[in-house]
């Protein structure tokens, strides 16, 4: 058995609380969307520039994975639901839904008033074709495997979808809730070929410009269907890579808000009585992807020893500057579904005793593929490097932009991989796609079929507390299996100015709260 589970599954039993919300997520057959109303002190007009540290890359909703597009994504689309601050699924174009008694029929009830920024309304027609969409291997989506509990979509009438699933599956209003499943226009999509350079949703802000590795610019959608919103006139989203360089602009007054704001200049931003940091928790992971495609690393034993000796607080001081919490199942503690027990402090000279008792090649050189456009996850991935060095394995780094690393990671081109990512809603939201054998995102190239019974008992599962059972069993399995070999969650902040005001943080760490955002003088 793995070093690690063994010192861990004594304690697996350990009471976890989930919240009341993410409980009722779980039982309620019913929702009701509530008005938010115009907020009296709220002044209209302004544009807000925000600097982000990721490239879209791509914009299309259903053909992109990349957090640095989902950013951006939920400034101009929208999906029937969408999760609120604490991760639960709200309505969104959807105002409320009904489920039957035995968890197969999802019928959704739209929003009435709802146009495209083409100046179409929104109708059924325009969901089905979305989901479809997604659906249809043809596409060549990403988001497809979300969609593996959906067999039919129909449109009866315009303001209505029916969902029919081929089996329960409780995560579906968190999966509509993802980035992918922003309600698109057909005739766009077919005038254009796909949306990937080109925006047209229904979103708070409108597509007016955007150049790659530059800048994005939105325009307010003076037809939005919530009222009053959004309050600003526009959005500039610049991209500004390099950690001081976008701390330098929210200083300098050149950005009004930055995401992401980096952990070594939280004492020089807060220092400063023009400027803000909101933040904290956030739905986001940190983790190592062994190719089990690959020698040695399709020997169990051997990731298992590498996992023993990772020493994770010296990865978060030097991501994060401290500010995280080691994971080794895949969940934190504090999520409902996560993994009660503390992870342990590795041990890196009895990792390097495991692996020479493995009798590793003697010219075993992997690359470490990682990214050179998060520095946080780039300085994981040097921490690695000496660690493994340490363990007697020498490694070359192999940092590459965003497009490059996405299309390396998930075709398997790679030896051992650093990978993050955020905005986990329900715990199938990561697990199912990477984990199962034939999950869309198994960059691993993992399978295991005690772990493909697990993952479908889960999401079928009605009863919190059983279901969250299921999820200590299945990262009882991963702890064990390594799939991913977890590292660290961290905190999140977002700095901006003290004139910016309305803005909320959330969990999923999207910034959707941008369309009640307004500026002070």
């Amino acid at each position: 058995m793995n070093p690690l589970l063994r010192m861990m599954i004594d304690r697996r039993a350990a009471v976890l609380g989930g919240t009341a919300a993410l409980a009722a997520l779980h039982t309620h057959t019913s929702a009701q969307s509530t008005p938010v109303p115009v907020n009296p002190d709220a002044v209209p007009g302004g544009v807000l520039r925000i600097g982000v540290q990721g490239d879209p890359v791509e914009l299309d909703p259903g053909l992109v994975l990349l957090d640095a597009a989902g950013l951006v994504i939920d400034f101009v689309y929208e999906g029937l639901t969408h999760e609120a601050p604490d991760l639960s699924p709200e309505p969104r174009l959807a105002t409320s839904w009904d489920i039957t008694d035995d968890g197969l029929t999802y019928t959704f009830h739209l929003r009435e008033g709802v146009m495209f920024h083409n100046g179409r309304a929104l109708v059924a027609a325009d969901v089905k074709y979305t989901i479809d969409r997604i659906m249809n291997p043809d596409t060549g989506s990403p988001w497809q495997g979300d969609t593996a509990s959906i067999s039919s979509v129909e449109a009866p009438d315009d303001a209505t979808v029916v969902l029919t699933l081929n089996r329960p599956d409780v995560s579906v209003l968190s999966t509509l809730a993802r980035r992918g499943f922003g309600i698109v226009p057909q005739e766009e999509v077919e005038a254009n070929g796909d949306l990937r350079q080109v925006m047209i949703g229904t979103g708070p802000f409108r597509f007016v410009e955007f150049v790659p590795n530059s800048i994005l610019v939105l325009e307010k959608n003076p037809d939005y269907w919530l009222e009053g919103r959004p309050y600003l006139d526009g959005i500039e989203v610049q991209v500004i890579p390099d950690d001081t360089a976008r701390t330098t602009a929210l200083v300098s007054g050149t950005v009004d808000l930055i995401e992401a704001a980096p952990p070594k200049d939280f004492t020089l931003i807060d220092a400063d009585s023009n400027l803000q940091r909101i933040g904290g928790e956030s739905a986001n992971l940190r983790w190592i992807v062994f190719n089990q495609r690959r020698e040695p690393w399709d020997r169990k034993e051997v990731r298992q020893a590498i996992a023993t000796g990772i020493v994770r607080s010296q990865m978060i001081d030097a991501a994060v500057f401290g500010f995280g919490e080691p994971l080794v199942g895949v969940y934190p503690a504090s999520f409902w579904a996560g993994w009660p027990d503390p992870a342990p402090e590795g041990d890196i000279e009895g990792a390097a005793a495991l692996l020479a008792e493995l009798g590793l090649p003697e010219d075993l050189n992997p690359g470490i593929l990682s990214w050179a456009e998060y520095d946080f996850l780039l300085n994981t991935s040097t921490v690695l490097q000496e660690q493994l060095r340490l363990m007697g394995i020498n490694s070359e780094l192999e940092p590459e932009e965003n497009a490059t690393y996405l299309e390396r990671h998930f075709s398997g081109d790679f030896d051992i991989a650093v990978m993050g990512a955020g905005g986990y809603r329900d715990p199938n939201d990561f697990l199912a796609q990477s984990f199962s054998t034939d999950g869309q995102t198994n960059a691993a190239g993992y399978s295991n079929p005690e772990m493909d019974e697990l993952l479908l008992a889960a999401i079928a599962e009605t009863d919190t507390e059983k279901r969250r059972q299921l999820y200590l069993q299945i990262q009882e399995l991963q702890i064990e299996d390594l799939p991913w070999l977890m590292l660290y969650t961290s905190l999140t902040f977002t700095a901006m100015h003290t004139r910016v005001k309305g803005f909320e943080h959330y969990l999923s760490q999207s910034l959707t709260s941008v369309r009640d955002i307004w500026l002070e003088g």
